[in-house]
Parts: C-alpha cells; sequence; structure tokens
C-alpha cells in the first residue's frame, strides 16, 4: 500500500458576498418599486386630459398600481430587516429615499382626486399607502384596538338583544302566571260563596220545627 496525504479541504468563504442575494433582491425591488410609480405617474396624466366619464376608471388603475408600488415597499422594509447587519443601514436608507419618492406620487394622485372629483372609490386606502415600518405599526395598533373595541361593541349589543329576549319571555310568563292566579282567585270565591250556602243551609235545617196543631 502507497502512503497516503490528506488533501486540503477549500471551504467557501463567507463574507461580503453573502449579503449579495440580498443586495440583488433589494435592488430588483426597488427598479421594480419605481418602474410602478412612474406608470402610475404616466397614468395620472391621461386622467386630466380624459374624457369625464373616463376619468374614475383612469384613476382607479391609478391607485392600483400605487397599491402594488406599497407592497413592493412593504418587501424592501422587510429585506432590508432581514439583511446582513452590515447592509441595514445603507437599505434602510435607499427605502427612505424611495418612500420619499412614492409619497410625492401618492400626493400628486390625491390633489387630481379632490381637484377632478374622481370618487371617493378612486382614493380609497390612499392615506395608508408608503407608510414607515413604524408607521404601519402604529396603524396596525390602531385597527386591532379599533376591531377590539368593535368586537366588544357587537358583544354588548348581542347581550342586550339576549336580555331583552329574557325580559320579554319572563313578563310573558308573569302575565301568563297572573292569568292563573285570576282564575284560582275566581275559583276560590266561588267555593266560597258556595260554603256560606252550605251554611245557610244547614243552619235552616237545624231551627226546630213547629209542630202543626
Amino acid at each position: 500500500f502507497g502512503s497516503s496525504s490528506l488533501q486540503p479541504v477549500h471551504l467557501p468563504l463567507v463574507g461580503p458576498s453573502v449579503a449579495l442575494p440580498y443586495a440583488l433582491m433589494f435592488q430588483e425591488t426597488l427598479a421594480e418599486c419605481r418602474s410602478l410609480a412612474e406608470e402610475a405617474a404616466e397614468k395620472l396624466k391621461e386622467v386630466r386630459t380624459a374624457p369625464e366619464g373616463e376619468r374614475s376608471s383612469i384613476g382607479a388603475a391609478v391607485l392600483s398600481l400605487l397599491k402594488q408600488a406599497d407592497e413592493n415597499l412593504i418587501q424592501l422594509q422587510m429585506d432590508a430587516a432581514m439583511a446582513p447587519a452590515g447592509e441595514r443601514a445603507k437599505l434602510a436608507r435607499e427605502e427612505d429615499q424611495l418612500r420619499a419618492e412614492l409619497k410625492k406620487h401618492k400626493e400628486d394622485f390625491q390633489a387630481a382626486q379632490r381637484e377632478l372629483l374622481l370618487g371617493d372609490a378612486c382614493s380609497k386606502g390612499a392615506d395608508k399607502l408608503f407608510l414607515s415600518k413604524e408607521e404601519r405599526k402604529r396603524a396596525s395598533a390602531v385597527t386591532q384596538s379599533l376591531r377590539k373595541g368593535h368586537d366588544r361593541l357587537k358583544e354588548a349589543n348581542q347581550t342586550m338583544a339576549q336580555t331583552e329576549h329574557i325580559g320579554e319571555q319572563t313578563l310573558k310568563e308573569l302575565h301568563a302566571q297572573r292569568k292563573v292566579l285570576e282564575r284560582v282567585t275566581d275559583r276560590t270565591n266561588d267555593l266560597g260563596q258556595n260554603l256560606n250556602d252550605a251554611q245557610r243551609a244547614v243552619k235552616e235545617l237545624e231551627k226546630p220545627q213547629c209542630a202543626v196543631m
């Protein structure tokens, strides 16, 4: 047998290259956000020149594009939070810059909505677009609080309805019992009268009979 020698094992480098997938995904999503925002801006220009009857549908399309951009922004915020520590600050700055750009598009849309009276359907939810991560947390907390308040109010209304139903049933039962008591009282009075009549009849029978001469 020949002598065997250990061969060196080459391990993959772990370092800045680990951040590369995060950076690539982040930049792709960033570009997608800007593309959607620019498409929304072009659509918004069409709103101002379109016939009045078509403005609402175009406005709805603009809002849909902005909402898609917001979904991408949320993904960016998640990617930035999960990125390696050395990349987070840089990605957060880029996300802040993008969010400022997207907010400008949102403000332009809201201004056109007010000016051209596009209707509430074309602006529903626009005020919640392009929030920071902290703003989303606060908005979510407020929504949850409102939902809990609504659930408690709904539960209170159900309890009140049940209580009202029980009260109605109790009144019906009391009314029925009153009728029974009234019938019992009438029968008792009748029995008392019959007893008095019987007692008078007995007394009449107990009187001595006069002899006939």
